[in-house]
């Protein structure tokens, strides 16, 4: 078996950094086979550069738009497939001619982002008849941490247990640029800064 191409690694790099992508992969979105299917399509991503000189990024923007779509029921409106595809094109001829070049050393020296653990998808949870009855299965269940160590007396509020509860409702309260449209599509829209 011969090694991973640098392009390929930089593609399965970035897939792994894409958030939306991640989210909807979260989400259930690509059915049980989701993480095979990414791995297939970071080949199929390599692939298409290989077959065709030249690739423009808005071609590849379609061609990997439309997978995506296909695979995992998920448009992007945020323009990050926009930049994604931009990447790839300015990688791949890099790639070949000069492998260490800048643009790899992110991949090199940082580990791929791992989605958070206390992110779980609400299709895995026993809770799911009760969201669907408020409305809110279509959205990531977070999970506050549990403190353990509860042999204190209640009674007593110390500073560290306030902000535990400080840190558990700002946790309550937050929310993904992510919506699930009626129609079984996950769009992710891109998320102002100045909120």
């Amino acid at each position: 078996m011969e090694p991973e191409s640098v392009f390929l690694s930089y593609v399965r790099y970035t897939f792994k950094r894409w958030a939306g992508f991640q989210q909807a992969i979260i989400e259930g979105m690509g059915g049980d086979y989701a993480d095979e299917k990414e791995i297939w399509l970071a080949n199929e991503v390599e692939n298409y550069f290989k077959r065709y000189n030249k690739v423009h990024p808005d071609e590849i923007e379609d061609y990997l738009g439309a997978m995506i779509e296909n695979e995992f029921d998920t448009y992007f409106e945020d323009n990050s497939l926009q930049q994604v595809s931009k990447n790839f094109c300015i990688a791949y001829p890099l790639s070949l001619t000069n492998p260490d070049a800048e643009i790899f050393q992110d991949m090199r020296n940082k580990p791929a982002i791992k989605p958070p653990a206390n992110i779980k998808s609400s299709q895995d949870t026993s809770a799911d008849q009760e969201l669907d009855e408020q409305g809110m299965r279509d959205k990531p269940v977070i999970k506050p941490p549990v403190n353990i160590e509860s042999s204190r007396d209640t009674s007593e509020s110390t500073d560290q247990e306030l902000n535990e509860q400080a840190a558990c409702e700002k946790l309550e309260q937050l929310t993904f640029s992510e919506s699930k449209e009626d129609d079984g599509w996950t769009v992710v829209k891109k998320k102002n800064k100045n909120k």
